[in-house]
């Protein structure tokens, strides 16, 4: 099987350089979306807004897919 690699970018840039294997693009590519409220969930305490991108690349390195999410959120009342 083909391996792809999720290079993360949120407050800083990740690079993956393990990389997952996939039967195709496209099972690599429906991966890379689901794994972005995952991280969007994780690091929303720390701010309001939050944007996350993946980018899907190849075993040569050559970028196939990117995607992005942005995560707005609001206190209404005082949590204090």
């Amino acid at each position: 099987m083909p391996r792809f690699f999720f290079d993360i970018q949120d407050d800083c840039l990740t690079t993956d350089d393990v990389g997952t294997e996939f039967p195709n693009a496209h099972a690599a590519c429906d991966a890379a979306i689901r794994v972005l409220p995952n991280i969007a969930r994780d690091e929303v305490a720390r701010s309001e807004s939050r944007q996350v991108a993946v980018l899907l690349r190849d075993e040569a390195g050559r970028a196939l897919f990117a995607a992005s999410l942005i995560l707005n959120t609001k206190w209404l009342v005082d949590t204090a």
